[in-house]
């Protein structure tokens, strides 16, 4: 007969879900960093396509190895859940994802348009009309400001302007 496995407590298995956490955003911020390099930075004084990403590639490794230290450091203190309660907070993450994989496919009408859309009735808005109205008037202004006063190029998508 083989001995028992020794369970681990409560407190030892978040430390490892924290740590898990605080490793995977690490990866994901030197990916980030990474990806920025291949194109120019530019200056603080006349930034390139690369210099957000790569700055906030690293503010979020800092902020990862924070969160690293911190579960490693005291690990009884605070433990935290990693999933969420409410299923409001998954479906906003999978929105996000969608907008994000519909930008360059559909346009940023239709993925900013459905992006507000989705996250207005997850987050309580009441009727569909203030849904649609909401999303509709939240993208035109986006686009406004930032295709026509900012002059930044935003792809169409299916939608022709």
């Amino acid at each position: 007969m083989m001995p028992p496995v020794p369970r681990m407590s409560l407190g030892a298995r978040e430390t490892i879900k924290a740590g898990s956490v605080a490793v995977v955003f690490f990866l994901l911020s030197a990916w980030i960093c990474l990806e920025a390099l291949q194109v120019p930075l530019g200056s603080f004084r006349m930034p390139g396509a690369g210099f957000f990403p790569f700055f906030l590639g690293l503010i979020l490794s800092v902020l990862s190895v924070m969160l690293l230290a911190q579960s490693l450091v005291s690990p009884a203190s605070g433990s935290m859940r990693v999933w969420p309660k409410q299923p409001a907070v998954l479906y906003l993450v999978g929105s996000l994802i969608a907008a994000v994989w519909l930008f360059e496919r559909a346009g940023f009408l239709v993925a900013m348009a459905l992006f507000l859309g989705v996250a207005m009735r997850v987050l309580g808005t009441k009727s569909w009309a203030t849904v649609v109205g909401g999303a509709l008037v939240g993208t035109l202004a986006s686009y406004v400001v930032f295709s026509r006063a900012l002059g930044i190029a935003l792809p169409s998508g299916i939608v022709p302007f």
